[in-house]
C-alpha cells in the first residue's frame, strides 16, 4: 500500500514534501498528546503526573538570572575555554564584600539551586554554577555508562577545580553535591547490591575503593583551596525514594510506598555521611551539611511529599524546586554556625 506505488509511480517532488511535512506533524501531535493530553492515561491508569512542571528541576531558571539548568557542559561535547560556563550568565551578583559560593557537581547540584537562591538573597553573597548531567564530580574516577566511559566528565571536574582555585577570593565557598548514593554506594534503595560502574583507568574499583579513593581525591582538592583561604562544603547525597511519585500513591489498585525500607535508607545515608566525614577530618575548611534529618520522618522512611501534597521529590532521586527550598533554613543555619556567611565571619 506505500512501498510498492511510490516505487512504480513516483511522486512529484511538491508531493514528496507535502508528505513528508504531514508524517513529522503527525508523529509530532501524537508525542505531545502521549506527553500531555494522553500522558500515563493509557499505560498508568488515569492518575495526572503528580510533579508539576514547575516543580521539575531539569526546568528550573532562576528568575532574573541565566542560572538553571543550561549552565552545563553540553553532553558529549569536549570541555576547553570556549565550552566552559560563563559565570556572568551562569551567576547572579551579591553585596560588596559578602563573598561568593560556588555550587559545583551533576544533577544533584542543580536541585540544590533553589535551596541556594533562598539562603543568598538573605545573606547577600554571589552564586556562581556549573554542573554536568550524570558526571561523578571527582578528579580522577569517572563513571562507564554502559560500558562507556564519558572522558570529558573528568576534564570538566579537572577544569572547573582547577578554576575555582584560580578565580575565588578568600573567605569564598566551594559547595559540592554529587549523587553519590549511586557512585560509592553499597546498595540500590530496593536493597539490592550496587552495579555502579566506578572506572580507574581500565580498571573497575568496588565501593570502598571508590570511597577510599574519592576521599583522597577530595582532602587533596581541599588542602589546595585552603591555602589560598577558601572553604569547602561537601553535601550528604539526599536520600533515594523506591520508585518514581508516579508509580506509587495511585488512585487506582493497592497504595505503594515511594520510600525504601527505613533500614535501607539509614545504611545509604551512613555510608555516604561516613565517606564525607573522613574526607573533612582535620581539615579545618572542610564542612559536611547533611539534608537526611529534613527530608526522612520520624519512622525512618523517606518524605515523598509534604501533608498538603507538596512534592518533595521531582523523581526517585533528584528533590523538586519545592523540596530544595525546604532545605533552605536548615542550609543557612548550618552556613552561620560554621562561619561561612557574612555576619559569621
Amino acid at each position: 500500500l506505500v512501498e510498492q506505488p511510490v516505487r512504480r509511480y513516483p511522486l512529484k517532488w511538491w508531493w514528496e514534501t507535502l508528505l513528508a511535512v504531514l508524517a513529522v506533524a503527525g508523529l509530532w501531535i501524537g508525542i505531545d498528546a502521549l506527553q500531555n493530553g494522553l500522558r500515563d492515561r493509557l499505560f498508568r491508569g488515569t492518575d495526572r503526573d503528580p510533579v508539576p512542571r514547575s516543580e521539575r528541576i531539569q526546568n528550573l531558571l532562576i528568575p532574573g538570572t541565566g542560572i538553571g539548568s543550561g549552565c552545563s557542559l553540553v553532553y558529549g561535547q569536549p570541555y576547553n575555554d570556549t565550552t566552559r560556563i560563563d559565570f556572568e550568565r551562569c551567576g547572579r551578583p551579591g553585596r560588596p564584600g559578602a563573598g561568593e559560593i560556588f555550587l559545583l557537581g551533576d544533577s544533584h547540584a542543580l536541585h540544590l539551586l533553589p535551596m541556594l537562591d533562598a539562603v543568598t538573597a538573605r545573606t547577600g553573597q554571589r552564586i556562581s554554577f556549573t554542573y554536568q548531567m550524570a558526571c561523578f564530580t571527582d578528579p580522577s574516577l569517572l563513571m562507564s555508562w554502559g560500558n562507556k566511559s564519558y572522558g570529558p566528565c573528568r576534564d570538566f571536574v579537572v577544569g572547573e577545580m582547577e578554576r575555582s582555585l584560580e578565580r575565588l577570593k578568600r573567605g569564598d565557598v566551594v559547595v559540592l553535591s554529587s549523587w553519590l548514593n549511586y557512585y560509592v554506594g553499597d546498595v540500590t534503595p530496593a536493597g539490592t547490591p550496587s552495579e555502579a560502574n566506578v572506572m580507574d583507568g581500565d580498571r573497575r574499583l568496588t565501593p570502598a575503593q571508590a570511597r577510599e579513593r574519592h576521599v583522597a581525591n577530595l582532602r587533596a582538592y581541599a588542602q589546595r583551596l585552603a591555602a589560598r583561604g577558601i572553604e569547602l562544603v561537601l553535601v550528604v547525597d539526599s536520600p533515594m525514594l523506591a520508585r518514581k511519585p508516579l508509580e506509587c500513591r495511585r488512585s487506582t489498585g493497592p497504595a505503594v510506598s515511594c520510600a525504601p525500607e527505613p533500614a535501607v535508607t539509614a545504611a545509604m545515608q551512613r555510608t555516604v555521611r561516613a565517606t564525607l566525614e573522613a574526607a573533612a577530618a582535620g581539615l579545618p575548611n572542610v564542612h559536611v551539611f547533611d539534608p537526611t534529618p529534613y527530608l526522612v520522618g520520624a519512622d525512618g522512611r523517606v518524605l515523598d511529599r509534604r501533608p498538603d501534597g507538596t512534592p518533595l521529590f521531582a523523581d526517585n532521586h533528584h528533590l523538586s524546586v519545592s523540596g530544595s527550598r525546604s532545605l533552605a533554613e536548615p542550609f543557612e543555619r548550618f552556613l552561620s554556625q560554621a562561619g561561612l556567611t557574612p555576619g559569621g565571619r
